[in-house]
């Protein structure tokens, strides 16, 4: 039976930079942080990832440095291996921090499969009436989520297949509309202005 963790030293766990959707059948990264609430040293703590099944696919050992402008959170990049069926799916992350003081701890992580992708698609977004390009814009293209640079464009490799592809932008109106993708490809999309409302909300 496990020692309980001292309140004193409580112990989380952070979970990031997980590319999703993952690519079925193939190998991915994702980098995965234990902190505690005292700032002790989890220099060597181990973090494992198991699937639905209880399989572990992945893990490893915090390093000696903690993350960038923390003081504390220990950190590992983690290899796993992705699902081999597309859709939604979820992965067990568990921690053991180094030391009597910390219980090991859990946490979970949701994410999209696909298929890999067959096709390259160039986003290109510019603004209704002027044609400038417009920066900043979120696009989703089916699960796939890619924002435009300064120039107004953006690219995503997918797989062949029909796409509701969205568009958004604080100050634009929404924009969406469905793609077929059979091949390499370059996608322009038009967005409005939304207009500003003669009386203000707040009034």
């Amino acid at each position: 039976m496990s020692e309980p963790e001292d309140p004193a030293h409580h112990a989380s766990i952070a979970v990031w930079d997980l590319t999703s959707p993952v690519v079925i059948g193939r190998r991915t990264t994702l980098k995965a942080g234990i902190a505690c609430s005292s700032g002790c040293n989890l220099t060597g703590s181990r973090i494992d990832i198991y699937d639905e099944a209880g399989t572990r696919v992945g893990g490893g050992d915090t390093g000696t440095v903690p993350w960038p402008a923390t003081s504390a959170l220990y950190w590992a990049e983690l290899e796993v291996e992705a699902p081999e069926t597309e859709g939604e799916h979820a992965w067990s992350v568990h921690a053991a921090a180094s030391g009597t003081a910390h219980a090991h701890i859990t946490s979970v992580v949701r994410f999209t499969a696909s298929r890999p992708p067959e096709h390259h698609v160039r986003l290109e977004v510019i603004e209704q009436g002027s044609g400038a390009p417009v920066a900043g814009v979120e696009l989703r293209v089916g699960r796939f989520r890619v924002a435009t640079d300064d120039a107004g464009t953006a690219h995503v490799d997918v797989p062949g297949d029909a796409y509701e592809v969205c568009a958004w932008k604080l100050g634009y109106q929404m924009l969406s509309h469905t793609a077929d993708i059979a091949g390499d490809t370059t996608i322009q999309l038009v967005m409005s202005v939304e207009a500003v409302p003669e009386q203000p909300y707040w009034m």
